[in-house]
């Protein structure tokens, strides 16, 4: 699972994590960039990944630790990436979606794209609220119920207290409220979607 920040994956597909840890895969999550302002703050937020991934039933984070300048759609990037799945030979590679308001995760989502051409299994987890304002809509294909492990996505997404503080109580309840609405479009309690890129599986 690839995020361009701490915090991305768990909001977005979290709770599938949970799922897949629980039925035994081995998941890996790689995070790009870890913020930095105020001075001090990336640490802060490695430790928050890493009590989420534990939360989640994964190993904790690896972390690229791309600045800002670094954060651009090129063979370096690309090249870093190719490195990472070529070691881990993922079954399914799993990104954000490209149509994200967030510069950053569209140009991440590029680059693992890219990295995963030789990949049978790729799908883009819909966009990170609170980016939620989108050029394009998102079109989610494949839905995951998530009813069982929807407390542990909540629990996940919690550790992140340096963004709850900033975004409010709003932001958990508007995740928790999005999980619903997706699980109400296919008779669950709680589901998570995705766009499909390549899939064989299923």
């Amino acid at each position: 699972m690839f995020g361009a920040h701490p915090d991305d994956v768990e909001i977005g597909m979290g709770g599938t994590v949970a799922k897949l840890g629980k039925l035994g895969y081995d998941v890996k999550l790689v995070i790009a960039a870890t913020p930095d302002h105020p001075k001090g703050m990336r640490e802060v937020r490695k430790t928050e990944s890493r009590k989420a991934a534990k939360i989640m039933g994964c190993d904790p984070p690896e972390f690229l630790d791309l600045k800002r300048t670094e954060f651009l759609f090129n063979r370096t990037l690309v090249g870093r990436l190719d490195k990472i799945i070529a070691k881990h030979k993922p079954e399914v590679v799993f990104t954000q979606w490209v149509g994200d308001s967030h510069q950053d995760h569209q140009i991440m989502t590029r680059c693992v794209l890219a990295a995963s051409r030789k990949i049978t299994n790729v799908l883009m987890y819909e966009t990170t609220i609170p980016s939620l304002v989108t050029d394009v809509p998102f079109g989610p294909r494949l839905y995951v119920d998530i009813t069982s492990t929807i407390e542990t996505k909540k629990k996940a997404v919690l550790c992140h207290q340096t963004q709850a503080k900033i975004y409010g109580s709003l932001w958990i309840k508007a995740i928790i409220a999005r999980s619903a609405f997706r699980g109400f479009q296919i008779r669950a309690p709680h589901a998570e979607v995705f766009e499909v890129t390549k899939i064989t599986k299923w």
